[in-house]
C-alpha cells in the first residue's frame, strides 16, 4: 500500500510541473490590447526585418522535464497578454531548482510598428 501510494505522489508531482512567469514593463509604456499567442513571433537577435517598439522584458521557468518548448510557450503567452506581436532576445538557461531543474526563457516583448 505505501509503494502504491509513493508511485501515485510521484506521477502526480511529475504531472503537475510548476512554471511561473513574469512581465517587467516600463510604468510609460503605452497600453496595448492582447494578441493571440500563435501570432506572437519569436527571435533571437533584436535585428529583425521589422520596426518596432519595446513594451517590456518577459521571463518564464518551467520544470526541465517539460522542456524549452514549453518555457517559450508560456512565455509567448504572457507577451501576448501586453499586446506584444514579437519577442526579440530570445535567452533560454537551465535553473537549480528544489526538486529538479528547470528551463528559463527570457525575451523583450515588441510591438512592431505599420
Amino acid at each position: 500500500m505505501k509503494t502504491k501510494t509513493l508511485v501515485i505522489l510521484i506521477i502526480g508531482v511529475m504531472l503537475a510541473s510548476c512554471s511561473a512567469t513574469h512581465i517587467l514593463t516600463n510604468d510609460n509604456t503605452q497600453r496595448y490590447l492582447p494578441n493571440e499567442t500563435k501570432n506572437i513571433e519569436v527571435f533571437s537577435t533584436s535585428k529583425i526585418d521589422r520596426e518596432y517598439v519595446i513594451i517590456g522584458d518577459v521571463v518564464s521557468r518551467v520544470e526541465d522535464f517539460n522542456g524549452a518548448n514549453a518555457s517559450v510557450k508560456y512565455l509567448k503567452k504572457e507577451a501576448a497578454k501586453i499586446g506584444a506581436d514579437g519577442i526579440i532576445n530570445l535567452r533560454l538557461s537551465i535553473e537549480r531548482g528544489y526538486i529538479g531543474n528547470g528551463v528559463e526563457a527570457k525575451g523583450t516583448a515588441v510591438k512592431y510598428i505599420n
